[in-house]
């Protein structure tokens, strides 16, 4: 069996505020080191009510067989089947990631100039994307 080395490759999952339970659950069916972020972690959570301050902002879940990742806060205000999962690459750089998203929505659409850390695309083929930045 191969050991997860810490590929910038990881399947990224949207709950509906259940990210914490699941992320725990898949733990005791996979092992792993596991970290989840809340919004209580955060200097924005602390004015929030419990519920919100509850929300995942990340979970991480890194074993020999994955790494997978998560969060309770999504773009949109219902998650579905077929909506809740995407692939998250690490990309190395803006512009590694802008090639990237260009290719996979072939065409020559996003700009350098985007600085958010977090993209999210659907490909041509309708599969989820998030591409991801760390400076």
């Amino acid at each position: 069996m191969m050991k997860h080395a810490g590929s910038p490759f990881a399947v990224h999952l949207s709950f509906n505020g259940n990210c914490s339970q699941a992320f725990h659950y898949y733990r005791t069916c996979f092992g792993g080191e596991l970290t989840v972020q809340t919004l209580a972690d955060t200097p924005i959570g602390k004015g929030l009510d419990s519920d919100m301050q509850n929300a995942v902002v990340w979970a991480t879940l890194e074993n020999k067989y994955f790494k997978l990742v998560g969060t309770d806060l999504t773009d949109e205000n219902r998650i579905v089947s077929g909506n809740n999962v995407s692939i998250l690459i690490e990309c190395p750089s803006f512009t590694e990631r802008t090639r990237l998203i260009n290719k996979l929505i072939n065409r020559n659409f996003c700009s350098i100039e985007n600085t958010n850390p977090l993209v999210n695309i659907i490909d041509i083929y309708r599969i989820c994307w998030i591409l991801s930045v760390h400076s």
